[in-house]
Formats: structure tokens, sequence, C-alpha cells
């Protein structure tokens, strides 16, 4: 496939040039320039593909283990994980290329591995921790410069000294926290790719579990 880019980018400018009457050494330059160019970034593109797969295939392997030993399942297709007993592939938070349900607790806890777009349009990794809430707890919106706030031991109205507490110890890059219709969503950048999200699985649990106190 790269050859076949760097051929393509090669001939295309060659045969306009030529139509245009430039002369032969020109025309010969630019097919050299241009092919190389088209080597190169075809090469980058499968680079950046093996990348990928590889960041996937380690993520899955890390989700695969904490899933097991949670009494849960691991896939990379929604389509493929059971419908029995979980709530949490029903929320359209649940989606990614790496998905992984478990149970702490008593708790049902989903891990979302995803990319999302910034306003530039570049794409990021990141992970998302759902954890199923009861269905009357407060709904909570907190972005990350809230989240700083309540770690420094701000106060922040419609949270609960028990919730708050909680809140101020979750993983200190969590980018954004919410409770909306039953389901706690916190996220974070980068996927668990090396180490198990137990850590990051506990303090979202730790939140849930002290809304839950309150009703």
């Amino acid at each position: 496939m790269a050859n076949l880019v760097s051929f393509v980018c090669a001939v295309v400018p060659a045969v306009v040039l030529s139509l245009l009457g430039v002369p032969l050494p020109i025309v010969v330059l630019v097919m050299v320039g241009c092919g190389l160019a088209g080597l190169f970034l075809a090469n980058r593109s499968r680079a950046d593909e093996r990348r990928e797969t590889d960041r996937i295939q380690m993520a899955a392997v890390t989700l695969a283990d904490w899933a097991h030993r949670n009494d849960g399942h691991c896939e990379t297709d929604l389509a493929e994980l059971p419908a029995d007993g979980w709530e949490l592939p029903a929320t359209p938070w649940f989606h990614g290329a790496v998905l992984a349900l478990g149970r702490r607790d008593g708790f049902e806890v989903g891990v979302t591995c995803f990319l999302e777009a910034d306003t530039e349009g570049a794409t990021s990794p990141h992970t998302g921790y759902l954890v199923r809430v009861p269905e009357a707890s407060p709904q909570v919106n907190l972005n990350r410069a809230q989240l700083r706030k309540i770690r420094r031991g701000g106060q922040h109205d419609g949270l609960p000294e028990p919730v708050r507490e909680r809140v101020a110890g979750v993983p200190a890059d969590t980018e954004s926290l919410d409770v909306v219709g039953g389901v706690l969503y916190l996220v974070r950048p980068r996927w668990p790719e090396f180490s198990a999200p137990d850590d990051e699985v506990a303090a979202a649990v730790g939140v849930a579990a002290a809304l839950a106190e309150k009703h």
C-alpha cells in the first residue's frame, strides 16, 4: 500500500507537469520529491494505525483481567456483551473501543475506553468509569475546575458533606464527574493500558456509595 501511494503521488504531478510543457529535468525532480513525500506519509499513517491497534490490545488485556476479577465481561464490541443482569450498556455513555463490566462492593461498574475530538479536531484517548446509583440520587455536573476547587477544600452547593468528601478523593486528573438518570460517570484522560483501574473504580464507587447512603 505504501508503494502504491508513493507511485500515485509521483506519477500524477509528473503527468500534469508534462502536459503543461514543463522541462523533463524539472518533471523528474518533482516526481522524485512527490514520491518520497508520499512514501513518508504512507509509512507514517501505517505507524499510527499500528500504535492505535497496540493501544486497543493493551487496554483490552488490562480490562479483561479487571473484569475477570470482578465477575464481569470485557469486549471490544458492545453487541458481544451479555444482556442478562447488566444495565449500564443501555446508557449512551457506555461506548468506545474497549468496554468492560464488573461488580464492585455491590455496585454495577462499567469501564469504557474511547477517543474524543478536541476543538481543533484532534482525537485523544479517554477512559470513562460508570457506576449504577439510586435513581433518586441528586443530579451532579462537575467539571475539572469545580473538582479542583473541591479537592482544595472548597464547598459546592447541593453536595452533602459525605458526598463532597468522596468527590475530593477522585483522581487529580479527573476531567468531569456527572450523575444523571441513575448513572455516575467519571472521565479521565488516557486508557488503562499497563495497570488495572482498581483505584479509579474504587474512587468512583466511593462517590456512588456516599450517594446511596443519602437515599
